[in-house]
């Protein structure tokens, strides 16, 4: 079954869904690491920004195109991590909210196919009170984070897939093993 975001931008190679709120400190992370990754109008890369994950979003996910979700965690104290996901039902799942394990189980229930190959990126978060700045340990997961992404994402977009595979696998980026982005060595950990 094909679906609108598929026929309006050919196929695309990685499908970013990032959320969160920034009027809300910490939790803007997720749409910051968006808008970075917007600005890089790279070929193949589609980026979904909202204040939150919800069911609607199963129209966005494309059959065998991998998905990337990413938002601030209370998970993690600092840092970010990269977690593979597979498909599960989550009984809080409402009309206004879902987690992405549910959306992908949401997405192989309407879409009678299996859903695509995904992670989370977890970005540390601890300050999510209303009217809040982000705080400096998010603000350096954030910076940790980009560094990851940005380095995923210079090389050639057929690797898109393949090396976050083996970072779900070995729970370490390839870029950071090949000596790039130290900092965001120190900043990462697999859940």
């Amino acid at each position: 079954m094909a679906n609108s975001l598929k026929a309006a931008r050919g196929a695309p190679a990685l499908l970013v869904l990032a959320w969160g709120n920034e009027s809300r400190g910490d939790d803007g992370a997720g749409p910051e690491l968006a808008r970075r990754l917007g600005d890089l109008g790279l070929p193949g890369l589609v980026v979904i920004e909202d204040m939150q994950l919800q069911i609607e979003h199963t129209a966005d996910i494309v059959a065998g195109v991998p998905v990337l979700f990413i938002d601030a965690s209370v998970a993690l104290d600092e840092g970010f991590a990269l977690q593979r996901l597979e498909p599960r039902p989550d009984p809080s799942v409402t009309t206004h909210a879902v987690s992405p394990p549910a959306l992908l189980q949401l997405y192989e229930l309407a879409m009678g196919e299996p859903a695509p190959p995904a992670w989370q990126l977890h970005v540390a978060g601890r300050e999510f009170e209303l009217g809040a700045a982000p705080g400096p340990a998010s603000r350096m997961a954030t910076e940790a984070a980009w560094s990851f992404l940005h380095g995923l994402l210079a090389r050639p977009r057929d690797q898109w897939r393949r090396d976050l595979e083996d970072c779900g696998r070995d729970g370490i980026e390839p870029a950071l093993a090949a000596g790039q982005g130290d900092s965001a060595a120190a900043a990462h950990r697999s859940l």
